[in-house]
């Protein structure tokens, strides 16, 4: 709570309940990095967070991948990369609707984050550096290149541990389960506080240097979905539970741009199972055998597509969704393998909740989700006598070439679903946010799925999304935290 005894100051708009040189709305990746390099810079720090840990956000429940160029782990592997391939790499998946500013800085910052995140102590083997899945189909414009970090628990939970470990040690003070509603301006739209909302009581703090939003995005807001992004109508998020676009509507309502709102954080596909998760379905892109059959019964694609081109594929089945099909031995090899955040190690849980149909026969799992039994075996036999030649002669699948044959079997619905969005607040290079009429709002910064122009067409890969939010969450604390006071 804040401390009113101790910590008051008196000012616009007539008293305020804190005092901080910059005030940090968000908890997450980005808004811990900016906490972590504005503390170190000598200013006093607040962090809001909505949440009532540090271990809800995006970067938290993440898979633990950061991208990143030139980085110590990729030379002790022997990887031999260069910012420029990765910037070449960025601007083809691009297409063109990404910042080129943006896209450039974060090349040159990406790898340098990973080795400052190692010096904070996170840990990324060398053993689970990998290639993106989607770097091998533009290998004509730039070779594909290991860029993948993955911490060793191949989780974000490290990430963020350490970055909150580094921002308390250097003086930053969190408030949790405290909701930013507005920003606080003074003359000529200068930003001087947050209003936020914490214990049920409204509360003002000041911002001497600057005020940076990192909120995360809007994929829990589904007014916004409808408006921006009408192919997830059918589907869900599997992102932190608080992505109601919060910073973003902050900035609107003071004139900030908005830019790429109808992008997708990462376009993939999930089971529905809650109204607040949508666990991503992560067989097709581990490479599990599986295959996916609409409600005809009938396969539509390959299940090898990189995901961001199976979401389109999904959404235009009929009803938006298709049935993953796979048997007893992919189960075996655990709920991790199956989604993210996983399921349970046997499936009980989600099989007793009906998120998943199992059945000893493809014939009777068939009457169980609506479809065509007849149809169904025949497409089952067909797929599978497709996986014993070696070939999928009918849709070229190449990766997770295994019978799906050992009972019982499992199905679930499947519906196009991301971890959150990345359309935004525009943001220049110095991480400022930009107004209606392409002007910087004075102190006032922005990272991650609170901006837009960090991503194009189409996602880079995995690790993509929190090494643009905590290399940039650094550029806005480092920014910040060098404004002039205001008294």
């Amino acid at each position: 709570m804040f401390n009113e005894q101790t910590d008051i100051a008196t000012g616009f708009p007539g008293q305020w309940d804190a005092t901080a040189d910059v005030v940090i709305l968000g908890a997450g990746g980005g808004g811990l990095a900016a906490a972590v390099e504005a503390a170190a810079a000598g200013s006093s720090v607040v962090v809001l967070e909505v949440m009532a840990s540090i271990l809800e956000s995006g970067t938290a429940i993440c898979g633990g991948v950061v991208m990143g160029a030139e980085t110590s782990v990729q030379r002790a592997a022997g990887v031999e990369d260069s910012v420029a391939a990765f910037d070449a790499y960025l601007a083809a998946v691009g297409g063109g609707f990404e910042d080129p500013d943006l896209r450039r800085l974060w090349a040159q910052n990406a790898g340098e984050t990973v080795d400052w995140l190692i010096d904070l102590g996170v840990v990324f083997p060398v053993e689970h550096l990998y290639v993106s899945g989607v770097e091998r189909d533009y290998a004509d414009i730039t070779p594909p290149v290991a860029r993948g970090h993955i911490t060793s628990i191949r989780s974000g939970r490290m990430i963020v541990e350490q970055l909150y470990q580094a921002a308390q040690e250097k003086g930053a003070q969190f408030h949790f389960n405290t909701r930013g509603t507005r920003l606080i301006t003074g003359p000529n739209g200068v930003i001087v506080g947050v209003a936020a909302e914490q214990a049920g009581r409204s509360v003002n703090i000041r911002a001497r240097r600057g005020v940076i939003l990192a909120t995360a995005g809007f994929s829990r807001n589904p007014d916004f979905i409808k408006n921006f992004m009408p192919k997830m109508q059918t589907g869900g998020s599997f992102g932190s539970p608080w992505q109601q676009g919060d910073g973003i509507l902050m900035g609107q309502a003071i004139g900030a741009q908005l830019v790429n709102m109808w992008i997708p954080q990462a376009a993939t596909m999930g089971v529905p199972t809650t109204p607040d998760m949508t666990p991503c379905m992560v067989i097709t892109i581990w490479g599990g055998p599986c295959l996916m059959v609409a409600q005809d019964g009938k396969r539509h694609f390959r299940e090898d597509l990189y995901y961001e081109f199976m979401y389109d594929k999904i959404a235009e089945q009929p009803g938006g969704f298709v049935w993953t099909i796979w048997d007893q031995a992919v189960t075996d090899l655990g709920g991790n393998r199956i989604a993210v955040p996983a399921f349970s190690t046997d499936l009980r849980t989600e099989i007793e909740r009906g998120w998943v149909k199992t059945a000893p026969t493809i014939g009777a799992l068939a009457a169980l989700i609506g479809v065509e039994p007849a149809t169904l075996e025949q497409t089952v036999n067909g797929y599978n006598a497709a996986m014993e030649r070696g070939e999928d002669s009918e849709f070229g699948k190449a990766v997770g070439l295994a019978s799906v044959a050992q009972p019982p079997f499992y199905a679930a619905k499947t519906v196009p679903a991301t971890c959150d969005t990345a359309g935004g607040l525009k943001i220049d290079p110095e991480t400022r946010v930009i107004n209606a009429l392409g002007q910087p709002i004075p102190r006032l910064y922005a990272t991650g799925s609170t901006t837009g122009g960090w991503r194009g067409k189409i996602y880079p890969g995995s690790g993509t999304a929190v090494s643009f939010t905590i290399a940039f969450g650094r550029i806005a604390g480092k920014n910040a935290a060098y404004e002039t006071i205001v008294e």
